[in-house]
Order: C-alpha cells, then structure tokens, then sequence
C-alpha cells in the first residue's frame, strides 16, 4: 500500500510531471491529500523546473470583519444562503491575502488565505459543514467538504453579513443594486492588471445601518467555476491559526511543508 505522507515527501523541486499526484492515488485519498501540499510563499519567489518560471505574488486584500465569528465561504453572486463552517472564531477582524502564481504572463488566485493568528501550522483539516451537512469525510464524490463557484468569483464572509445581503437583495430593484457594481467594478479594475478581488463594505458601499464594520472579501476563483474546498491549519497548541481556499492552480507538484507523522 503506497503511504501518502511518504510518497508526498518524495515530491523533490524541480520536477516536471504531466499529471497531478493525485492521478495516481486511490480516489478516497485525494481529499487528504491536496492540503499537506499546500504552504506560504513569499512575495516574488520564484518556483523553477516545471519548464518555465512560475514568479509568486503575494497579495494583501485587507481585514475580514467577523461579527458572529460564523465564518462562510461561498459564491457570493450564487450562493449567500450557504452554511457557516462548524466552527466558532473569535469575532474581530483577521487579514487576508492572496497567493497568486504568473505563469505564462497569466495571473490567477491559487489561495485564499485568511490569517487568525501568527503561528505555524502543523496540522491541515478539511473545514466540515455543520453534522446535517456532512456526507463522509472521506467520500471523495460528496459536496460536504467544499463549495460550488458559478459566477468565477468567490468570498469570505460572516454569516451576519451574508444575511444582510440577503435581505438587502430582496428590498432593491436589480436596477438600483449596488452590490454587484461595486464588486463587478473593483474585481475588473484589478483584473486589468492580474487577478481580481473587491473588498465591499455594507455600510460604506451599499448605505447599510450597521456599525460593526461587517464587510466580504472577494476573489477571483482559480481558473474559475468548480467547485472548491477549504482547508483549516492547527498550530502546535491545536489552535486554527489559518484557513485556506485551494483553486487547485498549483496543485501537488510543489515542495510542501514538513508533515506531521501519521501513526
């Protein structure tokens, strides 16, 4: 039986493949095994050897307010009433950035990244639904453990503030929506130049009355529609220090970081 922490270590840098590596795993493996592979990259490094230069961006998008601490990531244009994560963040406000490979002269959004705390992961697991939601963790074929993108953006956002858009929806004419103007406005504007995201604030941009700063980051998903999953990174104390979209733009040929034993 192949170990996939093993064989995941054996990926060297350098290495040009045709496939993935998941095209030579067992199906119920391959949700285990895209997040080992994922890791940080600094601003400007350059991966070599996969036939030509692959040069890293790494884009700060600002602060996600949480007023909840329920945390969604969702097709904002599509799917506003999708569940928050089973899990409870402390509410407040968390940066994020984008980790954007040019490849090619093309710019896409390999990771979305939203930072809780300033620690190492030592630990990745896939960020569940709620138990009503889920299906098997390791059924390689069931939606529970990501999430649909139909409008080639995606986001993150609380629930409260996903609710208030909701509403917001049902009270204003298309005509008079300023949601998808501004988004469509920032995404487009960014896009002239690489990768698109918009940062919408509800009281700012759409005249909302509320105080709590409650806003949605949004992105360009990857090479766009599919469907995408989301990953939670444990610190040493056990702690989510991270949460990670993967739009399976690098995929697993890339060194990752140092894997925790699995016995």
């Amino acid at each position: 039986m192949i170990d996939p922490p093993r064989l995941l270590n054996a990926i060297q840098p350098g290495v040009d493949s045709p496939l993935p590596l998941t095209a030579f795993l067992p199906p119920q493996w391959n949700s285990i095994m895209r997040f080992r592979a994922y890791r940080e990259f600094e601003d400007g490094e350059i991966i070599e050897g996969v036939g030509y230069d692959i040069i890293v961006h790494r884009r700060s998008i600002g602060d996600l307010v949480l007023p909840s601490g329920q945390l969604i990531a969702c097709d904002p244009l599509e799917a506003l009433d999708s569940e928050p994560f089973d899990i409870e963040l402390q509410p407040g406000e968390y940066p994020a950035h984008l980790i954007i490979p040019e490849m090619r002269d093309e710019k896409l959004v390999a990771y979305a990244v939203l930072s809780l705390r300033d620690t190492d992961v030592h630990r990745w697991e896939v960020a569940a639904l709620p138990p009503q939601e889920q299906q098997g963790f390791l059924d390689a074929q069931n939606d529970a453990d990501g999430f649909h993108v139909d409008s080639s953006v995606a986001a993150f956002l609380d629930r409260d503030t996903a609710s208030a858009l909701l509403n917001y929806h049902q009270l204003v004419m298309p005509e008079d929506n300023d949601f998808e103007r501004h988004l469509w406005g920032r995404i487009h504007r960014r896009r002239q130049r690489g990768a698109g995201w918009a940062t919408i604030d509800l009281r700012r941009d759409l005249k909302l009355p509320f105080g709590d700063g409650r806003n949605l980051l949004v992105f360009d998903a990857g090479f766009g529609n599919g469907y995408y999953t989301t990953y939670m990174g444990y610190d040493a104390e056990d702690r989510i220090c991270s949460i990670v979209i993967d739009f399976e733009v690098l995929d697993l040929r890339f060194p990752s970081f140092p894997l925790r034993s699995q016995s």
